[in-house]
């Protein structure tokens, strides 16, 4: 991959004023460039793809590869590229109970996850919002009715190395919505709530920098600004999508155990009075595959963990108050990722 250096101050500059990030995964959505596409590194645009081209798979894992999470193009081509993911997105969620369901649940996860990325991008956005949540809608009932493809599909999202941000939200919700139908204790309305509301619990990352979530030392502010990400997500969904408040309440405090954990291990620590409030299963789960996920995850500023040395964790956070529970979720995850 060459990369040509704009090393010109003014050309710079003026470069800056016309570029616009996306996802790198979205460049799977370009027909042709009508400028080139360039990357931010050491304080500089670099052009790694030509005007006129198609991006190829092989440019666009290499980007992938070498942990560029955005790439930038000229305003043109990302209305055509913004305007190609939502047609794509509509056409796959309308026809997933026709034809192949594995390629269809795949190909929808993966525009799924990248729609979720121009949400953070744009999150007071009323049409991308409601876009994400009809479509999120579609795939849960989709999801429910393909159970045995529940891992594929799991699977499959996780090996495209989505940036955490807009991978783990989807992922965690896979998880989620299979083990509550195999413990048979929610009827499938209040499982398709749960899933949406899981699903959308991180919007209020988009609220923090997205210099934040790359760094590898984080600071105590850095710390409480991602822990008031859920407060942001409640700020942002109220009055916007057609979730009870009970769901709502779910998104804003699903970082309750994080903050229990913190308070056992710490006796200094204050936790947020808010988050002192008497939980539920609901909660307790959706915060639990929330955790699960990320700690099996690398994160810039430490390694992931292994599904046993998170599943000791997860014991302290749930296995007093809800101890049948969590044995199912050991026997579930065991059959789960057996694979």
């Amino acid at each position: 991959m060459s990369l040509n250096m704009i090393s010109s101050y003014n050309d710079h500059h003026r470069l800056a004023l016309k570029l616009k990030p996306i996802l790198v995964g979205e460049l799977y959505l370009v027909r042709k460039l009508r400028h080139p596409v360039y990357i931010f590194k050491d304080g500089l645009f670099m052009n790694v793809i030509p005007e006129g081209s198609v991006p190829t798979k092989d440019q666009i894992n290499a980007l992938i590869k070498n942990l560029h999470r955005e790439v930038y193009v000229y305003r043109e081509d990302l209305e055509q590229i913004k305007k190609n993911l939502e047609t794509a997105l509509i056409k796959v969620t309308r026809s997933l109970s026709v034809g192949d369901a594995l390629e269809n649940g795949n190909k929808d996860l993966k525009l799924l996850s990248l729609s979720l990325g121009s949400l953070y991008q744009n999150p007071h956005n009323d049409e991308l919002l409601m876009l994400q949540f009809q479509t999120t809608q579609n795939l849960t009932k989709f999801l429910m009715d393909n159970k045995k493809h529940q891992p594929y599909f799991f699977h499959g999202l996780a090996k495209e190395n989505f940036h955490f941000t807009i991978g783990q939200p989807m992922l965690s919700s896979i998880l989620l919505l299979s083990f509550l139908q195999s413990i048979h204790l929610f009827h499938d309305k209040e499982v398709e709530n749960l899933f949406l509301a899981s699903y959308l619990k991180d919007i209020g990352i988009s609220l923090i920098p997205d210099m934040k979530y790359d760094i590898k030392t984080l600071t105590i502010k850095d710390k409480d600004l991602f822990s008031n990400h859920a407060d942001f997500s409640f700020d942002l969904l109220e009055g916007r999508i057609p979730l009870s408040k009970n769901y709502l309440n779910i998104i804003k405090h699903h970082h309750f155990l994080n903050d229990r954990m913190k308070g056992i291990g710490d006796k200094d620590f204050k936790g947020n009075s808010d988050n002192e409030m008497i939980m539920g299963l609901e909660s307790t789960l959706v915060a639990v595959f929330d955790i699960l996920v990320a700690m099996t995850n690398d994160r810039p500023y430490r390694r992931g963990l292994s599904l046993y040395q998170s599943l000791e964790v997860i014991k302290k956070m749930m296995a007093d108050e809800y101890p049948q529970e969590f044995k199912a979720l050991v026997v579930f995850l065991k059959q789960f990722f057996k694979n």
